[in-house]
């Protein structure tokens, strides 16, 4: 038979209310950025370790299944969401650190987030989210600890005014 694909997704929509409300399927995140540190964040939803939830047509998952977030945006938040490129390659503090010294221009800082996400991606040595919960769940590819995850990287990046 022909194989079909299957996809993580997080989608998040700004109401007029101000609110963000965000629904994530599989180990993609949306966060929020509000005076230098992460205020709110999606949870990652898998069955098991590297299994995320995913759609497709033949998968018993749904977006009934995914996980919500709802929050009250002010003037000055910043909404990042991303693939699990990013965020298994590039850390919270790194992102935060990365926003703090970027410019703000909502794709200026996309493209920066993409950017160090392939970096660390492609380093064997570099210190990743990955690395470290791989190496507690014992992949010898990462038994020291240290390596990027090569994945599909995107990122979206919303500046509230």
């Amino acid at each position: 038979g022909a194989a079909t694909g299957a996809s993580t997704a997080v989608v998040a929509s700004i109401g007029e209310n101000g609110f963000l409300q965000a629904l994530n399927v599989g180990d993609s995140y949306c966060l929020v950025v509000r005076d230098g540190k992460v205020t709110a964040k999606t949870r990652e939803i898998s069955h098991y370790w590297e299994c995320p939830y995913q759609l497709s047509d033949d998968s018993p998952d749904r977006p009934k299944d995914g996980t919500k977030l709802n929050v009250e945006l002010v003037p000055g938040d910043i909404v990042i969401m991303g693939s699990d490129g990013v965020f298994d390659n590039v850390s919270d503090d790194m992102l935060l650190d990365l926003v703090a010294k970027s410019p703000s221009k909502a794709s200026a800082l996309a493209r920066k987030i993409c950017d160090l996400s392939r970096k660390q991606s492609l380093d064997k040595n570099s210190v990743t989210p990955y690395a470290k919960q791989a190496q507690r769940r014992g992949d010898p590819d990462y038994r020291s600890g240290f390596g990027g995850k090569v994945d599909d990287v995107s990122c979206v990046v919303v500046i509230c005014k």
